[in-house]
């Protein structure tokens, strides 16, 4: 570089113009040139009109999961489920519900020579109707006279039977203690109307058109529960009654005394003793429709009606051992062990 360049810092460049320079470098150099019109502010930032204003972002809408097949399966299962309980459970409750009346047919029970035929009700409970019958012709006398006058208290038990023979409801059914009666002129004791049983039963003598006895029936409640009874297909009964050969007995005995007695009016006569006695005895027999009970020492004791009706469940059972006292005149008392009653008697024999 010559030392004229160096000395004259300011060079004219082709363009006519000057340019600073410091030790040969060009300086730039600028230089404010004042705007003519004074600076219009809204004319300056008028492009902001032209920009649209900023729009909100929108949430986008939450969309429910799809349903998935295993509750739709679940929800069908449903609705078939009520549609059917709602036919159904009508239908299962009426076959549920027991049936109102059962005609279980007749049994035998030979030990006692008696028939006997069963129906079974249900309305809010069970209930029972029992006919009982002598076996057969021949033995419809001596059945007629145990039933018009009984010569000691005895029972009856039914038994319902399910498919399996298997026992579903029970019952054993007392019969009222006999009471006694004056014998008609047939030499049997008159039927005597409806009797109720301290259980709740009836007991009903049926009558024939010859006059006599020839059925026993029965009814009452039955202690059976709903589903007990709805099992029930067949049935069985067992007695005590008297047996083939004590009513035969008991016949004969009932026509010796209708006979000695017919037409007599006359009334009981009481032993009579120089002093008064006592002892123990058994006795072994009773004959209601005269009021008088029999001993094995051969004493015969005069209760009367109110003296019979007056006996408990334990008095009735023979052989009964007893303690008597009687004064001098035939007035007697009965004791035994195991009861506080003590049964009031007049002595005849």
């Amino acid at each position: 570089m010559s030392e004229a360049d160096q000395q004259d810092p300011k060079k004219e460049t082709a363009t006519g113009r000057s340019v600073d320079s410091v030790d040969g470098l060009p300086v730039s150099k600028f230089e404010v040139v004042p705007y003519g019109d004074p600076i219009d502010e809204k004319e300056l930032y008028a492009f902001r009109e032209a920009i649209p204003a900023p729009v909100e972002p929108v949430a986008p809408k939450k969309s429910s999961p799809p349903v998935s097949a295993a509750k739709v399966y679940l929800l069908g299962a449903l609705v078939v489920v009520i549609v059917v309980t709602a036919f159904a459970v009508p239908a299962i409750l009426r076959m549920m519900r027991p049936v109102a009346y059962m005609d279980l047919g007749s049994q035998r029970f030979d030990p006692r020579g008696l028939s006997g035929r069963m129906i079974a009700r249900w309305e809010t409970s069970a209930s029972y109707q029992l006919f009982l019958d002598p076996l057969g012709p021949q033995q419809a006398d001596s059945f007629a006279a145990v039933a018009a006058d009984p010569p000691r208290q005895f029972s009856v038990t039914i038994r319902l039977l399910d498919a399996k023979g298997l026992v579903t409801c029970q019952k054993q059914i007392l019969f009222p203690a006999p009471v006694p009666s004056t014998p008609n002129d047939s030499g049997s004791a008159p039927p005597q109307g409806p009797r109720q049983t301290e259980t709740g039963d009836t007991v009903e003598n049926m009558t024939g058109r010859s006059g006599k006895i020839e059925e026993i029936d029965l009814r009452g409640p039955l202690p059976c529960p709903a589903k007990a009874y709805a099992a029930t297909k067949s049935w069985d009964f067992a007695s005590d009654f008297p047996t083939s050969d004590e009513e035969e007995a008991w016949l004969r005995q009932e026509k010796a005394s209708a006979g000695k007695n017919h037409g007599s009016n006359q009334p009981v006569r009481t032993a009579r003793m120089a002093g008064p006695i006592e002892g123990d005895d058994v006795i072994v027999g009773d004959n209601p429709s005269h009021g008088t009970v029999e001993t094995g020492g051969g004493h015969v004791f005069f209760l009367g009606a109110a003296g019979m009706r007056s006996r408990t469940a334990e008095w009735q059972v023979f052989p009964v051992t007893i303690h008597f006292r009687c004064d001098k005149k035939g007035s007697c008392t009965l004791t035994r062990a195991n009861t506080r009653v003590t049964l009031l008697a007049r002595l005849l024999k």
